[in-house]
């Protein structure tokens, strides 16, 4: 009998032994559970990484940091360093709170987007005076026809941040302030100022969707004037053919170069009777009815009411 009871014992304590180690292993096992760190504000998850410090001492300069930190949900399209470099921005200290504060307003929006939920067309940004134009095609989603998005949906607390390649600049010009600050463009000032004055109406005050202005250059007008000359477009007598000519050049809402790979058929022009084009089989090039295809030189030069883009070649309707 005594046998059997100090077996009983040694029995309870090897049992008690193996719970306690139990208990200990599972304690312990759970102290080495990884946790996942909580995600931060905006603000926060920028300032840990090293690729936005540019971004980060601009946003203190302008004093943002707070609105940042708050509620949201923002969407951000941050640049980077780098990006900023691209920008010719390589020292902020000639920017002042007021200069940058328009810039940087311009890349935030109110809302959470995601890169699945990305759309082509104008977005409100929290500038109340600027929008941004996205367009969406095989190649990733671009801003203002030449800002790419180069990394997506990397979560913050109140919201997304979406890397760019490039600064968002608000324009300052309209189209014809555009067309009269470049000297290449001269001829095409001029015939604008002897056309109907509903050309350069037109031009100055675009409606909220903007225009689009196909802009020949100087040299593009020369061709055309050892068929046409200036002094047949110039004479009253051929006003409206100058005006249809001028108008044939413009096309209603923004149209950037990254919204062409989505452009299938004939696109309206201010023209009414006439129709553009477009092929990007070895470049970018607009083709009209009768004149052929322009080569697309330079690309969305953006306005405040519009986009222009440079070609070489005048398009006749």
């Amino acid at each position: 009998m005594k046998s059997i009871s100090r077996l009983n014992r040694l029995s309870m304590y090897f049992l008690t032994a193996a719970l306690a180690t139990t208990i200990i292993s599972c304690s312990d096992d759970d102290d080495d559970t990884p946790q996942t760190p909580a995600v931060g504000n905006i603000v926060a998850v920028a300032s840990g990484d090293a690729q936005f410090s540019t971004l980060v001492a601009a946003v203190t300069k302008a004093e943002l940091v707070t609105t940042l930190q708050g509620t949201g949900p923002f969407t951000v399209f941050a640049p980077n360093n780098a990006a900023f470099t691209k920008a010719g921005i390589t020292s902020l200290d000639g920017l002042t709170k007021d200069a940058l504060t328009p810039i940087l307003t311009s890349h935030v929006v109110s809302g959470e987007v995601k890169a699945a939920d990305v759309k082509s067309g104008a977005v409100k940004t929290v500038n109340a005076n600027n929008d941004i134009y996205l367009s969406k095609n095989a190649d990733g989603v671009f801003i203002n026809g030449n800002i790419k998005v180069i990394a997506t949906d990397v979560d913050a607390s109140n919201g997304v941040i979406h890397v760019i390649d490039n600064v968002i600049v608000p324009p300052t010009q309209s189209l014809v302030q555009v067309a009269q600050a470049n000297t290449d463009f001269s001829e095409l000032v001029s015939l604008v100022l002897a056309a109907d004055p509903a050309v350069a109406t037109a031009l100055s005050t675009a409606s909220a969707n903007g225009l689009t202005v196909f802009a020949p250059t100087n040299a593009a007008f020369t061709e055309l004037y050892k068929t046409t000359p200036k002094a047949t477009l110039l004479d009253p007598a051929n006003r409206t053919l100058l005006t249809n000519v001028l108008l044939y050049h413009v096309v209603p809402g923004r149209v950037f170069s990254t919204d062409l790979p989505n452009v299938s058929g004939e696109v309206a022009t201010a023209n009414t009777a006439g129709k553009l084009t477009f092929n990007l089989t070895g470049g970018a090039k607009v083709v009209g009815t009768t004149s052929g295809a322009s080569n697309i030189t330079a690309a969305n030069i953006l306005a405040t009411n519009g986009v222009v883009h440079v070609i070489d070649k005048v398009l006749m309707p």
